[in-house]
């Protein structure tokens, strides 16, 4: 049988960790292939080797283009050898245009380089660039691979969606044999998910190669034609699409049966902890508009609110008002019935709010820190006497979470920065639960992380509800926030649209709230321009 690719035998080390351990990866012409397991599976080290950011002699084994042996030293030799990467975060030129972004971020733009006389591929070249050949060559690449975005358009003004398909045209401008998508849905809302599904289809259809890498079970039931499972850096298992078995793959995944994704919770619901009215946050660049606009509402002790909404709708913005990281225009915030006034981070967590941001990288850890000082650094005063850090008790603190928490890691000296993500949130859940809260915010609290970690995330939040800390909980998989909540605020445009209760909840009634209130406001706005 013929592999567009393969990787044989890959063994990764570092220093007490074996990443990779004779991991073998191969993929068909025309194929999706998924690549699934838990965070701290190998899966990243494992898309490292491939993409050349691992060079080749740092570790053991064999990968192969379409059945000729190649030696990638940096991610430049694996794009020329045919291997296209597009990255889970976004990693966009954001003062560039759409074109320039395409064919500038890789040095590619000496094909449009003209000469003296101002025409192409004859003598030598200057250092000006035939744009309008830049625009038309991006437009039919666009066009071709079914993506829908303007070459001339500013990547400021892009959405994050978008900013995604950006990555991929750019992958595909070098027409690479296999395209590899880390996590591309982790930040796409609904809508951008289905365009993302529809190009990976259509690349499918053309006899393109794709390694579609996720911790979304049911996007590879959906997508996939073979799926490689990875566990513990070895490889598990790799089903044909005939043979896929939800309870199989994340028994597979998780090296146990997961009996209940969900678990129940069944604690009293006590007194209001945290009312919120009026709540007014200004656009930080657009004049007369408002991020959100008088939001109202409460929480009780022992209560998960759900806030629910489409990407944009403004339900991290409330977030971060309350907890001091946007400066509030108007409005009130009460903690035990008590007025409170809160201008920064220190403040609320003094008044006793603690917060798990949506982007953990920038506002969750110190990636320099290990798991020690990033865990204990939110509570000095448990650790010390007299003003006296005492070192014993900060290592018998985060033990206590570390252990608690399940985080894998050889010791709580260990650098978060070699954590996988679940662990890495973790340490963030660990850091936030360290500031004895009243309340916590938990912002997409298992964005990027795999089955296993989020029902032990899971099991988490009820513990902290059943001890009487009101949870304010943002996500944007439906599924995850109508079980995990009690009550649900939803909102669109910056704006609170209704709540509904726990029985009376559907993901039809939310969408409905959500995307009725938006297309008004929409409309509202075009009207008025």
């Amino acid at each position: 049988m013929r592999y567009v690719l393969e990787a044989i035998e890959i063994t990764k080390k570092f220093p007490g960790v074996l990443a990779n351990d004779r991991v073998n990866l191969n993929v068909l012409p025309g194929e999706v292939h998924g690549l699934i397991g838990e965070n701290g599976a190998g899966k990243s080290t494992l898309l490292k080797v491939l993409n050349g950011i691992y060079a080749y002699g740092t570790y053991t084994g064999t990968l192969k283009i379409d059945g000729q042996e190649i030696r990638p030293l940096n991610p430049n030799d694996a794009m020329h050898s045919g291997i296209g990467y597009v990255p889970q975060e976004i990693n966009v030129l954001k003062n560039f245009s759409v074109a320039e972004n395409i064919y500038m971020s890789d040095l590619r733009l000496e094909r449009f380089q003209t000469d003296k006389k101002g025409s192409e591929g004859r003598g030598r070249k200057t250092p000006f660039v035939d744009f309008k050949k830049m625009y038309a060559t991006t437009e039919e690449l666009l066009r071709s691979n079914h993506i829908s975005l303007d070459p001339r358009a500013d990547v400021r003004k892009l959405s994050i969606g978008q900013q995604q398909m950006l990555m991929i045209a750019r992958a595909l401008a070098m027409d690479p044999k296999v395209l590899i998508l880390d996590e591309p849905t982790t930040s796409l809302s609904d809508t951008d998910v289905r365009q993302l599904f529809d190009v990976v289809r259509r690349l499918k259809e053309k006899g393109k190669s794709i390694i579609f890498v996720t911790h979304k079970l049911a996007e590879i039931l959906e997508l996939t034609d073979r799926v490689t499972i990875l566990r513990d850096g070895r490889n598990i298992n790799t089903y044909e699409r005939a043979q896929y078995d939800t309870n199989r793959i994340i028994t597979d995944m998780i090296g146990r049966e997961l009996t209940n994704m969900y678990p129940a919770r069944s604690n009293p619901i006590g007194e209001e902890v945290l009312r919120v009215e009026g709540l007014t946050v200004e656009h930080p660049y657009i004049a007369n508009k408002n991020l959100i606009e008088d939001v109202s509402f409460s929480v009780k002790a022992g209560e998960v609110l759900g806030l629910a909404g489409l990407v944009g709708a403004g339900r991290s913005e409330v977030c971060m008002a309350i907890f001091g990281m946007l400066p509030v225009k108007s409005g009130s915030i009460y903690i035990r019935q008590k007025k409170v006034s809160i201008h920064n981070s220190d403040q609320a967590v003094k008044q006793g709010i603690a917060m798990v941001s949506e982007d953990r990288k920038k506002f969750g850890l110190n990636f320099v820190w290990d798991i020690r000082n990033n865990i204990t650094i939110s509570n000095l005063k448990a650790v010390s006497t007299a003003s006296v850090v005492s070192d014993n008790k900060i290592n018998s603190r985060a033990k206590n979470f570390f252990d608690n928490l399940r985080i894998k890691a050889p010791r709580i000296q260990t650098k978060v920065a070699t954590l996988s993500g679940g662990n890495q949130q973790k340490v963030v859940l660990a850091r936030s639960l360290n500031c004895d809260p009243k309340i916590i915010i938990l912002d997409e609290p298992t964005k990027g992380i795999d089955v296993g970690s989020k029902n032990e995330i899971y099991h988490l939040i009820n513990n902290m509800a059943a001890s009487g800390v009101a949870v304010i909980m943002v996500s944007s998989e439906l599924p995850e926030l109508m079980a995990m909540s009690d009550r649900f605020m939803v909102m669109a445009e910056g704006r609170v649209v209704g709540e509904l209760s726990k029985e009376e909840v559907t993901e039809s009634k939310i969408m409905e709230m959500a995307v009725t209130t938006f297309k008004k406001v929409s409309d509202e706005n075009a009207a008025a321009r």
